[in-house]
């Protein structure tokens, strides 16, 4: 007689969530153990700020005492050991920036994200590591070579085996050049491990960190004559919508409408205030446009404040975070406002856009204490597709607190991979204003060559984008830049038209605005990409 085993109970989950503070530097102290001595873990890093812990347990439900979890200052230990040995999976999703430190016996161990700092262990589990590697130092060391390794094809590294007989070890590493922008580092111990997969996945687009050599493909693409992007509409144009008169239904034209962010002063330079679409002359490309829109001064503002925490200002943080509050307090309460800073040679996002203002000034405690070069267009190029690149028709300003030495310009430390002339040529084509506000110590005496070069480059940006730059002596000299900053912000007009030239093939426009007030002067980017 032929006798049928039950199946076995399913695995049954469960989940623990701790609360972390998020913030995505690698020096942060939140460290993270997790120990299992009779099943596998597996470790992911998602855009989140807290902790999520799921247990499985092979044979039977999950109970009371299969985990313990252990809260010190600065630490987590998770730990899973089952008073009867059975079989418990551990699944951890932890924040950006948390450390961690994973080992079993003989479970295997996959890890996935972007990693801050991890240090993994086990006897003869299985190892997968899914993580951008041109962003990961690594190490693996083990007593012998793995039966399987599969590794991802572009991945340079260093094989070597080192030691007497009895106490041979076999080593894998990454060959990153001593200078490269690494933002994190996993350092694996295995006894006698059967396989391990290295799977190489780019750095993920909601990360709160970003290196510095993704910007020259970021701006290739803003650059671009065929628009390939695939992040949403085209920027610097929409299609227009009919609406019924009871709203129930919206018909979607090919007609398509081009949108301007300029400033309007008069000759004092204090902003013009109520102007409408025919006080404006649009001509593009030699030809007269109709406009048909405007959103004036009291229309939404996106607000976002770049600092520049490279070494030189690490003495100034506690002015940096007085400063960026001041900025941020500019924000009226329609205005939605973020914080970005340049720190450890990478782009951080402290706070996304949000009007949640006092959640964004609650961020400025976050700023940390960490040196750093200063690849300032590269970081540029980062803070504006962060979330500009996808907002087109609204009002974007971009406000960056720098001396605007680029590593480039000294031929020093870290510079920027993109070259200033084409960063110069993107700002033309970006639906933000830049406003740097540069920090200039040479008031005294004839600044050197390339302090002179820093702040012309800073004020090309500026220029290109229709924004301004507004100079300081220092940090600690600011009080006046505050209100001018504000008054240039009151003069922003956002102005709409539908282009004479509907073929939007991505070549190049140059657009010239005039507004009919006596003494009126406008200063806006010189043109788009019609995308």
């Amino acid at each position: 007689m032929k006798v049928t085993a039950p199946p076995p109970p399913p695995m049954m989950p469960a989940r623990i969530a701790i609360r972390f503070v998020l913030l995505a530097l690698p020096l942060w102290p939140q460290r993270v153990e997790v120990t299992n001595t009779t099943g596998g873990i597996s470790i992911r890093v998602p855009a989140a700020d807290r902790a999520q812990i799921r247990t499985r347990a092979r044979s039977r439900p999950v109970i009371p005492g299969d985990v313990s979890i252990r809260e010190q200052p600065g630490r987590v230990e998770i730990r899973c050991e089952p008073k009867d040995g059975a079989a418990v999976d551990l699944e951890v999703d932890l924040p950006y920036g948390v450390t961690f430190r994973a080992e079993t016996n003989a479970g295997p161990i996959e890890v996935r994200g972007l990693i801050g700092g991890a240090e993994l262990a086990t006897g003869s589990g299985a190892l997968t590591l899914a993580v951008p590697w041109r962003a990961t130092r690594f190490q693996i060391e083990a007593r012998q070579e793995p039966n399987t390794l599969l590794l991802p094809k572009d991945l340079k590294f260093t094989r070597l085996s080192t030691g007497r007989k009895q106490e041979r070890r076999w080593l894998l590493s990454d060959r990153l050049d001593r200078l490269h922008v690494a933002y994190g580092a996993i350092r694996v111990t295995v006894g006698t491990p059967g396989r391990i997969e290295l799977i190489d996945i780019p750095v993920p687009e909601d990360s709160p960190v970003k290196l510095p050599w993704q910007a020259p493909a970021i701006l290739d693409a803003l650059l671009a004559p065929p628009f390939r992007d695939s992040g949403g509409s085209p920027p610097q144009v929409r299609a227009a919508e009919t609406v019924s008169g009871d709203a129930a239904a919206t018909f979607r034209s090919d007609v398509r409408m081009a949108a301007l962010s300029m400033s309007v002063t008069n000759a004092r330079g204090a902003p013009i205030p109520g102007l409408r679409p025919e006080d404006f002359e649009v001509i593009e490309d030699g030809i007269q446009q109709q406009v048909r829109h405007v959103d004036a001064e009291q229309a939404p503002f996106n607000l976002a404040l770049l600092m520049d925490l490279s070494g030189s200002t690490r003495r100034d943080r506690d002015a940096i975070r007085h400063a960026a509050q001041r900025f941020l307090g500019l924000a009226r309460s329609q205005d939605k406002v973020a914080l970005y800073a340049l720190a450890a040679d990478m782009f951080h996002v402290l706070s996304r856009l949000t009007a949640e203002h006092q959640r964004v000034i609650a961020a400025l405690d976050r700023i940390p204490d960490v040196p750093g070069g200063s690849p300032i267009y590269d970081i540029m190029v980062l803070a504006y597709c962060e979330e500009f690149r996808r907002r087109p028709n609204e009002r974007n300003a971009l406000i960056v607190i720098t001396d605007g030495v680029d590593n480039q310009i000294q031929g020093i430390g870290t510079p920027s991979e993109v070259s200033f002339r084409k960063l110069r040529q993107a700002a033309e084509g970006m639906n933000a204003l830049i406003y740097p506000v540069f920090l200039d110590p040479f008031d005294k005496v004839p600044p050197p060559g390339w302090a002179k070069r820093a702040r012309e480059n800073m004020e090309g940006l500026a220029q290109a984008s229709g924004g301004k730059l507004f100079p300081a002596h220092s940090i600690h000299d600011l009080e006046p830049v505050y209100a001018q900053v504000a008054q240039d912000l009151r003069s922003v007009y956002s102005v709409s038209y539908y282009p004479r030239n509907q073929e939007f093939n991505g070549l190049w426009r140059r657009v010239e605005v005039r507004a009919h007030r006596p003494g009126a002067r406008v200063r806006t980017r010189p043109g788009y990409f019609a995308r």
